[in-house]
This record gives C-alpha cells, sequence and structure tokens, in this order.
C-alpha cells in the first residue's frame, strides 16, 4: 500500500499549536454566556463530563441540567453541588437516564421540556471504551455490542428524542457530542475495534444531523476532548499509550463553552479537537467551508 499521513496524525496536527489545558482564550470564567441559556448535559457524573458542568457555570448561563445513569445518582449529586458553589444563581437540576433506552432518554426530554420549558445546548458525553480488541476475531461479541449500544445507538436516541425539542429554541440550538479522534484510527496499539469504530459512526451521525437539521437552525458537532486520563481510561488503556494521556479533564468544557460564545454554522457537522488552537482554527475557516474539511470523505 503507498504510503500516507495517517488521518490520526492529520487531525492531530490540524493546527501548529496544540493546548493540553485552556488558556485564556477559552477559559470560561473569561468566556460568559447569557444567563437566559438552558444546558442540558447528558454524562455528567465524573470526568469529562463534571468538568464540562463546571465549566458551563463559571460561564454563567442561568439553568444547568445534568444526567446520568440511576446507579450515578450520588456523584452527580456532588457534580450539582459543585456547579451551585461555583455560581449560586444558578437553578439545576439532576435526571437519572439511560441512553441505550428510548423510553429513559424519552422521558427526560419531556421532563426538561415540561419542567423548564426550552432547551438552547444539548451536551452528550456519555461514552463507553469496552475492552480493547485489536482483531476482530478475538474478544466477546457482546463487548461489541455493548460498546455500540452505547455510543451509536445512545446518540441516535438522544438526537432522536432531543432534536425536535431544540429546534423549539429561539437561541442557539447545539447538539454537541462528544466524540474522539480515535474514529480516525485503523490500526496500532490502541486500535480498539469496537470503540473506534463506534466513534467513527457517532461522528458521522452527528454529520447526518447537520445535513438534516441545519437549515432549521440546528448546529451539530463532534468535539475530541483530548487524551484524558478519565476513571473509564484508566481502566482500558494499555500501558503503552498512557504516557499520553496528559490532557486536562476541564478542557472540553472550556472549549465547549467557547463554541457556544458564537453560533457559527460553517462548523456544522464536523468533528473538532479541543486541543486545538482557538485562533488558528479561526483562520482555517476559509480552507474548512470550501474544501468542506473535518468530515469524513471517500478518496477516488
Amino acid at each position: 500500500m503507498p504510503d500516507r499521513i495517517k488521518d490520526v496524525t492529520l487531525a492531530n496536527r490540524f493546527t501548529k499549536t496544540a493546548h493540553c489545558k485552556p488558556d485564556h482564550r477559552i477559559d470560561p470564567s473569561q468566556n460568559g454566556l447569557p444567563s437566559n441559556l438552558t444546558v442540558c448535559i447528558i454524562g455528567a457524573s465524573r470526568g469529562i463530563g463534571a468538568s464540562i458542568a463546571y465549566a458551563y457555570a463559571q460561564a454563567g448561563v442561568g439553568t444547568l441540567l445534568l444526567a446520568a445513569r440511576a446507579s450515578s445518582s450520588s456523584e452527580l449529586a456532588d457534580v450539582s453541588q459543585r456547579t451551585k458553589a461555583i455560581n449560586p444563581s444558578l437553578l439545576t437540576a439532576s435526571f437519572a437516564c439511560d441512553i441505550t433506552s428510548s423510553p429513559s432518554v424519552s422521558s427526560l426530554a419531556l421532563s426538561i421540556k415540561r419542567d423548564f420549558g426550552k432547551l438552547d445546548i444539548l451536551i452528550l458525553n456519555s461514552g463507553y471504551s469496552g475492552p480493547v480488541v485489536l482483531k476482530v476475531s478475538d474478544g466477546d461479541p457482546q463487548d461489541f455490542q455493548d460498546v455500540f449500544d452505547v455510543n451509536v445507538q445512545g446518540t441516535y436516541l438522544v438526537a432522536h428524542h432531543f432534536i425536535p425539542f431544540l429546534k423549539e429554541s429561539d437561541g442557539l440550538k447545539m447538539f454537541i457530542a462528544v466524540g474522539s479522534l480515535a474514529a480516525c484510527i485503523t490500526s496500532g496499539h490502541i486500535a480498539n475495534t469496537a470503540y473506534c469504530i463506534s466513534k467513527f459512526a457517532q461522528t458521522r451521525l452527528v454529520e447526518f444531523i447537520a445535513e438534516q437539521y441545519g437549515e432549521e437552525g440546528v448546529l451539530a458537532i463532534a468535539v475530541h476532548p483530548g487524551a484524558v486520563l478519565t476513571e473509564m481510561a484508566d481502566l482500558t488503556t494499555p500501558e503503552s499509550f498512557r504516557p499520553y494521556l496528559k490532557d486536562d479533564p476541564g478542557l472540553c468544557g472550556a472549549f465547549c463553552v467557547w463554541l457556544c460564545r458564537e453560533k457559527r454554522m460553517w462548523m456544522n457537522g464536523r468533528l473538532l479537537s479541543a486541543t486545538w488552537d482557538v485562533d488558528e482554527l479561526l483562520a482555517q475557516q476559509g480552507d474548512i467551508e470550501g474544501k468542506d474539511l473535518l468530515k469524513w470523505g471517500f478518496r477516488v
């Protein structure tokens, strides 16, 4: 096969400058958001999801709705309490939600619509990596199914039940899925078959959402959070990759807040990385739009 630069390498180098923690340009305490915004974060009980909640609290949103599995209710309560400590004027509520269950996701959307009336920003952070399996002939097929149930079916169910609600917003109408540049990987020591393929499918689904609802004002973006030593990563990451898990868990939340500072429809359907330098990203708008970059393509 001809030599070419791997997709994940191209993605990592999309901006010359990479960040492992928020700088002043995306610091949520310096990038305030309107207090009338209502934000829902699904998968907010720990790690990256909790840090996303803290970022929006710092940014000054008025209503922050947090959801996670019922088994994480105590951790979710702690996150909710901390967001209130960050922003005492914040209205917050917590919900149990299993994104692999259509009735559960539907119930969450209906409860938010009934009790809060509107939703401006939906952030889906829930994800599952499963055990690292490098060959399709290895591992347990049920593990593969479990990963897809969360990362692909879960994303579909959240979009299915929340997009109609988001469309009713008179504001941002943003759908942000915490994806991964693992979607670009097909080989190597972290080419976890189920996870990489599921993240590829998830980000492709974000493209579909953008294509289907962009004209109605919905802005759908997938965001790679960086290489973060989360609880899940600690359980599954091979030793060979652990030295790379150096990114701040707060980087993704700060980047998401920055994304919500201005509605840039030219980003619709694209996979972005929270590690990228935002000034360099904005400077490439012409190329991104003109060449339709940061989406999946078929080379001919």
